[in-house]
């Protein structure tokens, strides 16, 4: 039998943080190691990678965090996957 489908664990209701985290600092966030992380309101660089978002969900399942996006109607969302902690050097860069 299947597990109930998770629920974003940001509350539509509360308003988001009041800036974007970095790229940087959300690896370090062991919440997010290891997971797909959807980020709103990003900053890019050059190579058009995100550098900086507001984390709205996250997801060790890439399809339920894509079905959750969608049925939230979430759009423009960027998401990208946040390495282990002995990846997150590289992921970082």
């Amino acid at each position: 039998m299947r597990e109930p489908r998770r629920n974003s664990f940001i509350d539509p209701q509360s308003p988001p943080a009041p800036y974007p985290m970095a790229w940087e600092d959300i690896c370090r966030d062991s919440t997010w190691q290891g997971r797909w992380v959807a980020l709103d309101d990003c900053a890019y660089n050059e190579a058009g990678e995100a550098t900086a978002g507001l984390v709205v969900d996250y997801d060790d399942n890439l399809a339920e965090l894509c079905a959750r996006l969608s049925a939230d109607r979430r759009k423009r969302c960027s998401i990208v996957f946040c390495g282990p902690t002995e990846s997150a050097a590289q992921v970082c860069r």
